[in-house]
């Protein structure tokens, strides 16, 4: 349950899970296609738990968050889960505590893409008023996921989860919105890889020669890593796969630690033209 902390070079990454939910496989990617040819019929059948991760970076340029969830506001608008759960985590605060990290202390906060796991922990409440969770951070978001009907409509509708969470990041002026790659500074960067969303974006960290890149959604599990076109019903089946062409053979080349918003840890590496998922 501790967060798993490793080097890239001269930076620090940090992968902390902030709570396993279940996830039926079905409602990911729908009834239309057999997905026997790809899952195990036990995991067809009870949906597996998948851990929900919040990344911290350490590097030159100060310390980034990427993607900072809320356990307790999923449950409330996903539901409660099952008895057979994992244990539940400690709050994202307090695991970023018990690393010695205080939340003035982010400088930078990057959100992936617009899904509610993803940023559901952008605000906490202090004396019954919801603030930034990272009051001194510039919170980068891609325009293009900003923008998106869902959203723009949300936004315009004044829905709880978005205006509490991106609307007072928004009101509070901290929020960047990019459109493109982005060199911050320190090895750390980001480039788009649409598919999942439109705006979809990746965390590069690079430091002596070593690699890390946090994907966000861009892969859930292990088997959208082998069969790069076995696509969510939300995705955009065809750039989604182009993305995950171009990103596996980039992980692979650099041989570069991959971290997925719902996976552990791992590397992709080739067998003949089929790329291969291997925790790390």
């Amino acid at each position: 349950m501790e967060p798993r902390s490793f080097r890239i070079g001269d930076a620090m990454v940090s992968v902390i899970n902030v709570g396993d939910f279940a996830m039926s496989l079905y409602d990911v990617f729908g009834k239309e296609i057999d997905l026997s040819q790809y899952f195990d019929p036990r995991d067809l059948a009870t949906p597996p738990f998948y851990p929900s991760n919040t990344v911290l970076i350490e590097s030159a340029i100060g310390m980034v968050i990427v993607d900072p969830g809320d356990r307790e506001r999923l449950l409330s608008a996903y539901g409660a889960q099952p008895p057979d759960a994992p244990q539940v985590p400690p709050a994202l605060s307090d695991q970023l505590d018990a690393l010695g990290v205080a939340p003035s202390d982010i400088g930078t906060v990057v959100v992936t893409h617009l899904h509610y796991d993803h940023f559901a922990g952008l605000t906490r409440k202090v004396g019954g008023k919801l603030v930034p969770s990272f009051p001194k951070a510039t919170h980068i978001i891609p325009k293009r996921d900003w923008e998106m009907a869902e959203i723009a409509e949300a936004r315009k509708k004044g829905d709880k989860d978005v205006a509490e969470t991106l609307g007072v990041v928004d009101e509070s002026g901290l929020l960047r919105l990019i459109d493109g790659t982005e060199d911050l500074g320190g090895g750390v960067t980001l480039s788009p890889s649409p598919g999942e969303s439109p705006g979809h974006q990746i965390v590069g960290v690079a430091s002596k020669g070593e690699t890390c890149y946090c994907v966000g959604d861009l892969y859930h599990m292990r088997e959208e890593v082998e069969h790069p076109g076995l696509a969510a019903t939300w995705a955009d089946p065809e750039i989604i796969t182009r993305s995950r062409n171009d990103f596996a053979l980039r992980a692979s080349r650099e041989s570069a630690i991959v971290i997925p918003g719902h996976m552990r840890p791992g590397r992709i590496a080739f067998h003949g033209n089929t790329p291969k998922w291997s925790e790390d």
